[in-house]
């Protein structure tokens, strides 16, 4: 993985060979970064393509890059996996986006359930800003999306025809759990994660009713934002995207 600090570009800046930059991403390249004529840059458009090339032309409001290479799905996982979890209060569900982005979550829903002690609707476009901003960090090209607010139930049943896990603290046990089995067959698949008073029982029952396998995340109670990254990890782990132990 490039370790060199990559910028983001907008899809509609990228033309026949070249790039511009401008706005903040202009302002962080020239007056933070120094970045000069000749001087070579890499951005990601966060819809799957990397651009590296040499900055050519600086002017008072962008830079034009030359395209030298164009690589695509730098970074990404195999595996597309949707994180549906139930927001926390306060700002805990900024460090789920950001380092839920960095491990390769793809998709962010915040679930209304039951127990759900807020409507996040109102933070969806500081949680977007957030995920770009870890998708530079960590040298991803797709910006994970993050969906409106949606019911529990209505989820589950959009989830119905790929692999489907839910997090619930009364499971101890899933060693008899074939995650490798259960993922070969899709290349998407969804976990669900409750809020801090967790799914109901009702909510539980539902779910496996429809399919979806209980996994555990160990004998100790998590946090709200702590049990969403460990229960994507669990899965992006068992699917190869976090490396073989």
């Amino acid at each position: 993985m490039s370790h060199h600090y990559q910028f983001y570009v907008s899809p509609e800046k990228v033309g026949k060979g070249v790039f511009f930059l401008a706005g903040d991403e202009f302002h962080h390249a020239v007056k933070v970064l120094r970045k000069k004529v000749g001087d070579s840059l890499a951005a990601a458009d966060g819809l799957g393509n990397c651009y590296e090339g040499r900055i050519e032309d600086i002017s008072s409001l962008q830079l034009k890059v030359r395209i030298d290479s164009k690589t695509r799905n730098t970074g990404e996982p195999e595996l597309f996996l949707t994180l549906a979890q139930a927001v926390p209060k306060g700002s805990r569900f900024d460090w789920v986006i950001e380092k839920g982005t960095e491990i390769g979550v793809s998709v962010f829903q915040p679930l209304l359930t039951k127990y759900s002690l807020i409507d996040p609707s109102s933070r969806i476009e500081r949680w977007r800003h957030k995920a770009l901003s870890a998708m530079k960090q960590c040298g991803r090209s797709r910006c994970p999306e993050i969906l409106p607010p949606a019911a529990f139930i209505r989820i589950l049943k959009e989830a119905s025809n790929i692999p489907a896990f839910i997090a619930h603290e009364s499971y101890q046990d899933d060693f008899d759990v074939d995650f490798a089995a259960l993922l070969k067959s899709s290349a998407r698949a969804i976990v669900f994660v409750g809020p801090e008073g967790g799914f109901n029982q009702e909510e539980i029952d539902l779910a496996v009713e429809n399919g979806v396998q209980p996994i555990s995340l160990g004998s100790r109670r998590l946090c709200s934002e702590t049990a969403g990254i460990v229960a994507a990890v669990k899965i992006l782990s068992a699917s190869g995207d976090l490396g073989k132990l």
